[in-house]
């Protein structure tokens, strides 16, 4: 084992023999029961520690935390330093009742620093006592800035919380206190509750800036006061000069200004920071841009926080442009490596960005300090996509197209009370359909929809076992071509309902010119799907392999599925099936009827318009659709 777990073993003995000679005295000194109750609670949260850490399952950075947190507890003991309670029973009654009555109300203290640790305890036991970064994602109502103030209470002197709460007042110094002062100023300013919800929070806010950059100010003062007299004793003795050291206040500056184009920071006279432009014109820090104060407000807090701690920061997002958010974080983390880094967030590309972070989802919050925490598998779902699916309330319907599509423009307007999620091919919908539904703990449930063009039955059938449908037209854009929707559009834009079967005969009619290449076509996608649901089976050596591939081979029949096709169009066509040719005819092209007919240049926005505008219009649509689509949000549609 490490040093540093060597020493929290023994430090973590050491004060279980005190809690122990504690409740023992308790006992004797018959304190009430819940004086008792949160001695042998504390007792029992220590020997789970000191397991956790013999089995190698947390970092020093966790050490130190529950370290600081059970020395609050220590601090509040009255005995301690006694080899045992031996000594209880020789004191007088006075003396007797004075220290129960002190126990008893010293339990209160005790409680609440226990209720910090069993916090810390459940929180980084979700998270996994990982040795990365952590990502937690929330949507708004999740709890992510009262979680952030808990971590402000409970880290105590082990880390710094970095509020959403930045009012970004960059304040001029006439003077610098001494660097014990500004430390101090500073830490007492991160532990306070920065919420803003009450007038007396809102001063502390403006102020918080000039309290970080005036500590680090000092720092850089000091520093620079101590090199040159340990520089004026080297020339005094004869020996060399040591280069100066980098203050945080230097790594400030050369972080800030690898960043920002055109523009650096510097602090010629030692305590105001200025900016100066490409043409040489100065000006003071208060006059940069919010995302150039608020640039140099996270860098300072980051570089001044404890050294093996945490860094807590709420919507680190905040301000920053996105060119810039990545690039920030990466050189903040890469500075402060000896520190785990925790963001509060609902920006879904930042999120993604910490690639080496552990990714915790925020699922429920009940007031005052409950959390519901999940971890965020990202192996199988797009981590982007995953984030925003986990915050939705709603079932999640996964789709064919891209984000705008006419897809998700239709099933939006027909399927309200479902999220609707486009996400590319037919195939990444059954991926990502059967990956959503592997989850745990997850409210919502996800169903797939894909267009029936070119699955033949059997195909579709078992799909529905894996939660993933098919509509019966061959894509969302035949939908539009329905008769019963044609006529309606046709009296709403004043067109003679004559039209609709002159659309119905030219759309017959172009399928029986381009039938080749449509039964081609559905020939050849049927190979594929084929080859994507099918596999060879396992062969023990090399003949046995060539018999099942030749078997395999002899299931393809090219010939046999083209002249069957081919005959199902030729009848469609011959028996004028308009209806059929909505379900088989695969060609976006034939929206091109409708609008000579209908004598407009945008059939498409304008069938889609028609679906918002009125409840009856979508009627002649649900038909389409499977009954397990139409109630997955708990509403029915019309059969």
């Amino acid at each position: 084992m490490s040093t540093e777990i060597d020493h929290f073993i023994t430090f973590i003995r050491q004060a279980q023999k005190e809690l122990n000679i504690h409740r023992q005295g308790a006992f004797e000194l018959e304190c009430n029961d819940s004086t008792l109750d949160i001695f042998d609670k504390v007792i029992a949260m220590s020997s789970n520690l000191e397991d956790k850490v013999s089995q190698g399952e947390i970092k020093v950075n966790y050490l130190n935390q529950f370290q600081s947190n059970l020395n609050s507890i220590l601090s509040t003991l009255p005995f301690r330093g006694n080899p045992d309670a031996s000594f209880i029973s020789h004191q007088n009654d006075h003396w007797k009742k004075t220290n129960k009555d002190n126990l008893d109300r010293n339990s209160l203290n005790v409680s609440k620093f226990y209720d910090q640790i069993e916090f810390n305890i459940d929180f980084f036991d979700k998270i996994g006592y990982f040795d990365s970064n952590v990502v937690s994602i929330g949507a708004n109502g999740s709890g992510k800035t009262t979680l952030s103030n808990k971590f402000k209470t409970y880290l105590q002197n082990n880390g710094v919380v970095i509020s959403a709460q930045r009012i970004l007042l960059v304040p001029s110094f006439d003077a610098i206190a001494n660097p014990a002062k500004t430390a101090n100023e500073l830490k007492q300013y991160q532990l306070r509750d920065k919420t803003n919800k009450s007038d007396g929070e809102f001063r502390y806010l403006q102020q918080e800036f000039g309290i970080v950059l005036k500590n680090l100010l000092a720092d850089n003062i000091s520093a620079g006061n101590s090199y040159r007299k340990k520089a004026i004793e080297a020339v005094n003795s004869g020996d060399k000069i040591d280069n100066p050291e980098l203050t945080n206040l230097d790594i400030t500056f050369r972080i800030w200004n690898s960043l920002i184009e055109h523009r650096k920071i510097n602090c010629d006279d030692g305590i105001n920071i200025t900016a100066k432009s490409s043409d040489g014109r100065s000006y003071p820090a208060i006059q940069m841009s919010d995302g150039e104060k608020v640039m140099l407000y996270l860098i300072a807090q980051v570089l001044q926080a404890p050294k093996n701690g945490f860094i807590v920061v709420d919507e680190p997002e905040m301000y920053l442009h996105k060119t810039i958010l990545k690039k920030l974080w990466d050189l903040l983390e890469t500075e402060r490596a000896d520190c785990i880094f925790i963001y509060l967030t609902h920006d879904l590309d930042f999120a993604t960005s910490r690639t080496t972070a552990k990714k915790i989802w925020i699922k429920s919050f009940t007031h005052p300090d409950k959390w519901e925490i999940e971890d965020i598998p990202t192996d199988t779902i797009p981590e982007t996509l995953l984030f925003e699916l986990l915050g939705s309330r709603k079932n999640i319907l996964f789709c064919e197209g891209n984000k705008g599509s006419i897809d998700e423009r239709v099933y939006s307007i027909l399927f309200p009370e479902l999220t609707i999620m486009p996400v590319g091919s037919c195939f990444d919908v059954i991926n990502h359909t059967k990956a959503f539904n592997k989850l745990q703990n997850v409210n919502t449930k996800a169903l797939g929809l894909i267009d029936s063009d070119h699955h033949d039955a059997s195909r579709l059938e078992k799909l529905i076992e894996k939660q993933i449908y098919s509509f019966t037209v061959a894509e969302v854009e035949n939908l539009f071509l329905d008769t019963t929707f044609l006529k309606i559009l046709a009296n709403q834009i004043l067109v003679d309902e004559s039209k609709i079967e002159l659309i119905k005969k030219d759309v017959i009619s172009e399928l029986d010119k381009v039938k080749e290449v449509q039964v081609s076509n559905y020939v050849s996608t049927k190979v594929n799907y084929y080859f994507t649901d099918s596999d060879v089976s396992k062969g023990n050596e090399l003949t046995q392999l060539e018999t099942h591939y030749k078997d395999f081979l002899k299931k393809v029949s090219i010939e046999d599925w083209y002249n069957e096709r081919l005959e199902v169009i030729n009848k469609m066509i011959s028996d004028s099936d308009y209806q059929g040719v909505l379900i088989s005819f695969n060609n976006k092209g034939i929206r091109k009827i409708a609008s000579k007919h209908l004598s407009i240049s945008d059939f498409t926005d304008k069938s889609i318009k028609l679906l918002q505008s009125k409840t009856e219009d979508k009627e002649s649509l649900y038909q389409y659709f499977p009954t397990e689509i139409k109630i997955a949000g708990n509403t029915v549609y019309s059969q």
